[in-house]
């Protein structure tokens, strides 16, 4: 399997929880993003040291109306193209100079939008992954995302 997509978003909280704030680049490391804190300690393991988040997954989870932007479920990382939802367990992605591998599915409890604070919940449990570093590397936006 050789996939390609792309990363929309790189998502950071200094004090964590929801939402993650959209910055430009992040450092992945195996403890996970660089400036990123995890919120409760069943999340601070190096297999959950990253998450990813289908940006297509978005427009199902509608707030007022709307998608709201990447981030507003907690992801680290929000791409495109991928199929999060359709990979396996163990999966490897290249993010960049960054990899990657899926260790467990994540369905994030709701969505909340990071101007209004206006929550949604997942009632369709959309779901993406927690991931644990396999390559530290810097990712940013717009890098190439390749499954193999």
């Amino acid at each position: 399997m050789n996939e390609q997509g792309k990363v929309v978003a790189v998502c950071v909280s200094a004090s964590g929880g929801i939402p993650r704030y959209a910055t430009s680049v992040v450092e992945l490391t195996p403890q996970g993003v660089v400036g990123d804190k995890h919120r409760y300690i069943e999340h601070e393991t190096n297999e959950r040291a990253v998450s990813l988040f289908d940006a297509e997954m978005y427009e199902r989870l509608l707030i007022d109306g709307q998608s709201p932007p990447p981030g507003s479920v907690g992801e680290n990382v929000t791409v495109c193209g991928l199929g999060l939802a359709n990979l396996p367990e163990g999966t490897e992605i290249a993010l960049g100079d960054a990899v990657v591998r899926l260790t467990r599915p994540w369905a994030p409890c709701y969505a909340q939008h990071p101007e209004s604070g206006k929550t949604q919940p997942n009632d369709e449990k959309l779901s993406g992954w927690f991931a644990m570093v396999t390559r530290a590397a810097r990712v940013a936006v717009g890098d190439v995302a390749n499954v193999s």
